[in-house]
Parts: structure tokens; sequence; C-alpha cells
């Protein structure tokens, strides 16, 4: 009689996280923590210009690439939509956020991982209609989901705090068509304002908003989003998928200039407006709470902050399986990770 995959006993397994963006630290932890409270071993491979090492926690132990690779590690987990081949182990992809199809973006599948870890049924039937044979869809939920309902709010406040939050790509960004009404906005001390930008956000962008901290304005770097989500009693926004994690806490939200707006939030196309809308989301209306609280199911059923339970269990399902690497070779792209990486050994 065989032993069923949950039944096998196994080597304690080694993960390693593959970090080329600073928020990837906040989405990769939950699964960091479960895989610790089994016994599993974890490593950070933090690459590129773009991710700051100072993020990592004490503990947390950081590899080069020559490090990964001798560690052999069993699974490679990363939220971006690239990995290194070369490296041993089954690549994971967790994704960056939540699916944004209805907004016009569809996850570009193109070969590189052999497990896909989704946050509901809409990206797991997009991937899965695509038939390919290389790659394996689990529905698990979106694992960063779990730092954001299990994080503990120890403060309160004497104003309201209003959280402002923009993506990067000039199209889709508020932060400069805003900038002048935050600006006056945040000198009466009406508000408290916290502000965090896109780690893309071109330099200039940032430093105007910087340069506004005040008593009344805190400039939030991006290790301390998740502080932001929870402190916030309203969050401005645009086209950021950041806004997602912000009602799923069901509290409101104004976008300025959305490019698909929902009845879940106050959406505005004037600077002018954005005072107005401030105070009719600091005291919603029954139809937008109503609408608010509708929103997370129909994104995500996954709400209970078990999300890297999942994920650690696919992963052990597909070890158990004996999983082969079937991927395309991707000559071209697997020699941009390399270029990128300047590492060309064999």
């Amino acid at each position: 009689m065989h032993a069923s995959p949950s039944n096998i006993e196994r080597k304690p397994l080694k993960f390693l996280f593959y970090v080329e963006q600073n928020y990837s630290f906040d989405i990769l932890r939950p699964i960091q923590k479960e895989a610790l409270r089994r016994g599993y071993q974890v490593k950070w491979l933090v690459v590129g210009a773009e991710v700051s090492e100072q993020y990592l926690q004490a503990g947390e132990e950081k590899v080069s690439i020559e490090q990964a690779i001798s560690y052999q590690p069993n699974a490679v987990f990363a939220p971006g939509d690239r990995i290194p081949r070369f490296i041993p182990g089954i690549k994971v992809q967790v994704f960056h956020g939540l699916n944004e199809s209805k907004r016009g973006n569809v996850y570009p599948e193109r070969g590189l991982f052999d497990l896909y870890c989704t946050e509901g049924p809409e990206r797991t039937g997009t991937l899965k209609s695509l038939n390919k044979p290389y790659f394996k869809v689990v529905e698990t939920g979106w694992v960063k989901l779990d730092t954001l309902f299990q994080y503990k709010k120890n403060q309160s406040f004497d104003k309201p705090q209003v959280l402002f939050a923009s993506t990067f790509s000039p199209s889709l960004s508020c932060a400069e068509f805003i900038y002048e009404e935050i600006k006056r906005l945040s000198q009466n001390g009406k508000w408290q304002w916290l502000v965090t930008l896109h780690p893309k956000m071109p330099a200039s962008t940032v430093e105007k908003y910087k340069a506004l901290e005040s008593e009344h304005l805190l400039f939030l770097e991006n290790n301390r989003v998740i502080e932001g989500l929870h402190r916030a009693d309203l969050m401005i926004c645009d086209n950021s998928s950041i806004f997602q994690e912000f009602l799923l806490l069901n509290k409101p939200v104004v976008t300025v200039n959305n490019r698909a707006p929902l009845d879940c939030f106050i959406d505005i196309t004037e600077s002018e407006a954005l005072q107005g809308a401030i105070i009719q989301a600091l005291s919603p209306s029954a139809e937008l709470l109503e609408s608010i609280k509708n929103y997370g199911p129909s994104v995500t059923p996954y709400l209970d902050g078990k999300s890297s339970q999942r994920v650690v269990k696919a992963v052990e399902e597909m070890i158990d399986s004996h999983w082969v690497d079937k991927k395309p070779i991707n000559l071209i792209r697997n020699f941009k990770i390399r270029k990128n990486l300047s590492y060309w050994k064999y």
C-alpha cells in the first residue's frame, strides 16, 4: 500500500526567496513564518539596484548567487515575473498584487515557473485555460494578505489619518497631478497625512513629497506600508493595486482618474475635488460601506490569513510528486536574466 503524499516522511525542505523589489519582503514573510514553523530552512537572495538589503530583519540570512546554487533549494519563490532558471528547485510564483484583469492587466505567462499560487478563481481560470503542461496552478489565496490581516494595530490618533499612495507609471499615476492640492491640504493641520509611493516612482517626485514632511505629513518608506494601511482612516490613490488591499480592510478609498471606477470607491477627475471627496469618505454612506464590504470576496475568497499554509502545502505536494522540469528552454529570456544578474557560470 502506497503512502499518500500527506503521510510521506520528508527531510526538512530548503526554501529560497528571490527578491528584486522592496515590496517583496512583506509578501514573502508569511511563507517564511510558516516554513520555519514546519522546521524548514529559509534563505534570501536579494539582487539588483531597486531593492534595499536594509529591509532584511534580524535572523534573515542573505546569500549570494553562488551560495544560493550550492544551497540546493527545493523551491525558489518570487513575487515578480522573472526568476533564474539556473538556481535549483521548483520555481514558485506568488504574485506581487491581486488580479488586475478587470483593469486591463492580465498576468503574462512566460514559461519561467513550475507552480502558480493564485489568489482567486479569475486568475486560476486564466492560467489553466492556457493548457500548458509545464506548470501547475493551485488556488491558495495571496500570501501578503496574511501579513495584512495578522497585523496588530496598537495606536490610536486624535485626528483623521489620510494615506496617499500612488503608482509610478506616468499614464496611471496621480502623484504629480494632485501634488499641489496635497501640499495645500497638508498645511492646514486638519488631517494627518501619510504618504507612500511605489518603489519605481521617479526620484524627482519622491523628493517633492519628502520635502513636504512636517508635523502634519509623514513619508512612509516601503517597509512601513502595512503600518500605513492599518493606521489610515481613508486612502487617496490612483490606479495602484494597493487600494485593493485597503478596501479589504473595509475602509474607504478616493481615487484620482481611475481608469475603471467601481461603486466601492469614490473617483474624482479634478484636483480641486479632493477636499470634498475626503470629507465624503470620512462620513461614508451606507451604500458605499456595503459596496466596500462586498468587494473583498469578489476579488479573492481567501480572507482567513492562512494563504501561506496553503502555499507551503502546494509546494510540498509538488515536491512529493517528483515534479520534473518541463518548462521551455526560453534561451533569450534566460539570457537576459543572466545578463541582468551578471552571472555566466554553468
